[in-house]
């Protein structure tokens, strides 16, 4: 059973758990500093990563989790998908301040 949680999370945290610690600093640094238009470019493949990843649609509790975070009564798994993305990026924004230095 520990085996599947571990795969399919049932809730937004949990996944952005999973994500945040399989990302480079480099990785972490580029979604923190995307503006609004180049998440929802960025969602357009990343978005199919998520679906695939955590079976959205299939996994009922964590679409559950992204309607309740998106405080919406129906969610598409596309939907859930960005969710899940900007809430990732919520996260790497409050822990800490990743700039691009050039």
């Amino acid at each position: 059973m520990d085996y599947f949680l571990d795969k399919f999370p049932p809730t937004v945290d949990k996944v952005v758990d999973k994500l945040v610690v399989d990302m480079t600093f480099a990785e972490r640094t580029r979604l923190a500093n995307m503006n609004e238009a180049a998440l929802t470019r960025f969602h357009h493949s990343y978005g199919i990563f998520l679906r695939n990843e955590f079976r959205l649609p299939g996994n009922d509790p964590l679409m559950n989790s992204c309607m309740s975070t998106a405080t919406v009564e129906t969610i598409t798994p596309e939907q859930a998908s960005f969710v899940i993305l900007k809430e990732l990026q919520k996260r790497l924004l409050a822990g800490n301040a990743l700039k691009v230095i050039k």
